[in-house]
């Protein structure tokens, strides 16, 4: 008689079962892990920059920069960002994941200082001057990346960053996103790929059409309105 403890062979040709708590333990590790990593993963976000459908970016990268994050989420400290290691990473060769997830910590880090400085503005706090240099300052390290790596797919999901801010969607994001437009003009001519450099100069229309007005030209900052 067969040992019942002992798993015994299939049958040919008999279906294969898998233990209901195995299936459970396989779709959490699914959802618990981007399905690639190595890509620009706040796309699917809709308004939020902190999750992306079922991926928890935030949650995934906050113990890769405890510094950054620690300084970036809390309200209470006004110094800039440190920056170092996500330059680092981002500039890292060969080109690995490391690379992806300082782009994807700067994603993070700039739509939440962003949205920081645009409350302080509503607020009428004039803290949202300072915020909005230190969104611009993250913006910098990718722009960085991009002239200092020639590699396309890294290229390419740095562009979709950079799609990303120009759509407006992420919270807060729409009236800002304008403040990029030489930023991203800059690229142009480092460009040779022409798809990607088409990328670039349609982005730099968007952002050039979405600047922000001047104080005292219909801006609401003005004290007078």
């Amino acid at each position: 008689m067969a040992d019942s403890g002992r798993l015994q062979a299939a049958e040919p040709g008999a279906p294969i079962r898998i233990p209901i708590f195995a299936v459970a333990v396989l779709l959490a590790l699914a959802c618990a892990s981007p399905s690639d990593p190595l890509r620009y993963r706040l796309r699917e976000g809709g308004e939020r920059w902190d999750v992306s459908g079922r991926d928890r970016v935030l949650e995934d990268l906050a113990p890769r920069y405890p510094d950054l994050f620690e300084v970036v989420l809390n309200g209470d400290r006004s110094e800039d960002p440190p920056t170092g290691n996500l330059r680092d990473d981002l500039e890292k060769r060969p080109v690995d994941r490391a690379n992806y997830d300082a782009l994807n910590a700067v994603a993070v880090a700039y739509f939440e200082m962003n949205q920081r400085g645009e409350q302080a503005r509503e607020r009428g706090d004039v803290e949202f001057i300072t915020a909005g240099f230190r969104a611009a300052k993250m913006v910098a390290v990718p722009w960085r990346a991009y002239m200092e790596i020639e590699d396309g797919p890294l290229r390419d999901a740095i562009l979709d960053f950079f799609e990303d801010v120009s759509t407006g969607a992420k919270a807060h994001s729409a009236r800002t996103r304008g403040r990029l437009a030489r930023i991203v003009g800059s690229l142009i001519p480092k460009e040779p790929d022409l798809a990607r450099r088409a990328r670039l100069e349609h982005l730099t229309r968007i952002f050039e059409a979405t600047l922000p007005p001047l104080p005292g030209d219909g801006d609401e900052t003005d004290p007078d309105d």
